[in-house]
């Protein structure tokens, strides 16, 4: 049983699809952090640089891999992220129709790969809604409770602290949460928090009281936008995400720490002259370097992304499209950033199958395919350990992968 990849149009939404979901969210339209393009394909045979016309398509080949298959049981897996220390997190089942999973993955070490199965989260969000580790070991997703709605959820060992939602600080109808990701010291973590009455949605951030050890909600600005939602958070405290309206425009947003204070400034990225109505950031590294997609308005074309500043302040960022490894405009997406500078993702080539590659900020008009095994790949996140994680589909089963990068 093939997981879902659900087909999302950023104006118009498959709901039938949302209807597999086992816990109510926003129409697609209104819940941003769900970014994959239709993808059915699989049986079918400001300042802007373009590194696109000069693209030199390559084929990276590993001295290292972890080809992991499945938990033992289990019908299916798709990894999230791998902190540098080579501990990775997934999400997947035990058993045949059983309810989705969360597993940590040792991939270093004596016995590894080791897999720990973390419990039952009742809720799977979809591609790139993956849970994500910290280098302090602490992983953030999400649970279904049993009323039905999501919530944001911290794991310190077995141990799950329940983050909550805005309607922990007077947002009363905003039931819903999930944690996209924690930054590498553990002491932040982004996501987003939306109202299953309105389907609204806001970026937030819950930021570690370090004398108290508890967390606290912070609502992010979203400027004149109406809906916003966050993806990825460094040391620094960068958060990053997408504004968006009701008319499908995604505009990619950064919220950048104000020195003294618990707040943040919102800042509307640079985009694409030629590829104006969708851009998303999906992660960022120490560095302030961001990357993500640009897309057409019903997500289908268009290029990954890199946002890189050109201020010591961070406040001034330049745009770069990234290369298809096919130089098709098929809507590709970069997924994940290390410090080194290797950017991973997924290519999608003339049939619209993705394929996991890896693109670096060495030399923006390279493109290398991962050589992950299947029919079809995505690569998610790459940690400065140089291992990039991600997933490959075959005989209709996904399965967790990683590879050594060079």
């Amino acid at each position: 049983m093939k997981k879902t990849c659900i087909l999302v149009f950023a104006l118009f939404g498959a709901m039938a699809t949302l209807a597999q979901q086992q816990a109510p969210i926003p129409h697609p339209a209104k819940r941003g952090v769900l970014r994959q393009r239709i993808f059915n394909a699989v049986h079918r045979s400001s300042g802007t640089a373009n590194a696109i016309s000069s693209a030199q398509a390559l084929t990276a080949h590993h001295d290292i891999v972890w080809d992991l298959g499945t938990y033992p049981g289990g019908t299916w897996a798709e990894m999230g992220g791998v902190n540098d220390f080579g501990v990775a997190v997934a999400q997947g089942d035990t058993a045949s129709n059983g309810q989705p999973h969360l597993f940590k993955i040792q991939l270093l070490g004596p016995n590894s790969p080791k897999w720990t199965d973390m419990g039952a989260i009742n809720s799977n969000q979809g591609w790139f809604d993956w849970p994500s580790i910290a280098d302090t070991g602490l992983i953030v997703g999400h649970v279904a409770m049993s009323d039905g709605n999501l919530h944001a959820s911290l794991w310190r060992g077995k141990y799950r602290i329940d983050l909550g939602t805005l309607a922990d600080i007077g947002y009363a109808s905003f039931d819903n949460s999930d944690a996209a990701l924690v930054n590498k010291l553990g002491t932040l973590i982004c996501g987003s928090s939306w109202s299953s009455e309105t389907g609204t949605q806001f970026p937030v951030v819950w930021r570690l009281n370090p004398h108290t050890g508890n967390w606290k909600i912070h609502k992010l600005d979203t400027l004149e936008f109406p809906n916003g939602f966050a993806l990825t958070v460094n040391d620094f405290g960068q958060v990053a995400g997408g504004f968006y309206d009701d008319t499908g425009v995604y505009v990619a947003a950064l919220w950048n720490p104000i020195p003294g204070e618990e707040e943040w400034k919102a800042i509307n990225l640079p985009g694409s002259p030629d590829w104006p109505d969708v851009a998303i950031v999906g992660d960022i590294n120490e560095k302030g370097e961001m990357v993500g997609d640009v897309l057409s308005p019903d997500w289908m074309n268009g290029y990954s992304s890199l946002w890189q500043p050109v201020d010591a302040t961070r406040q001034t960022y330049k745009l770069t499209l990234l290369p298809n490894y096919w130089n098709v405009p098929n809507g590709d997406t970069a997924e994940g950033i290390n410090d080194f500078g290797d950017i991973v993702g997924g290519s999608w080539d003339q049939d619209f199958v993705p394929h996991a590659v890896r693109w670096t900020t060495k030399d923006v008009s390279s493109v290398q395919l991962l050589d992950f095994p299947g029919d079809y790949s995505v690569a998610y996140k790459a940690s400065d350990g140089k291992i990039a994680t991600g997933l490959y589909g075959i005989d209709d089963t996904e399965h967790a992968y990683a590879v050594k990068l060079p």
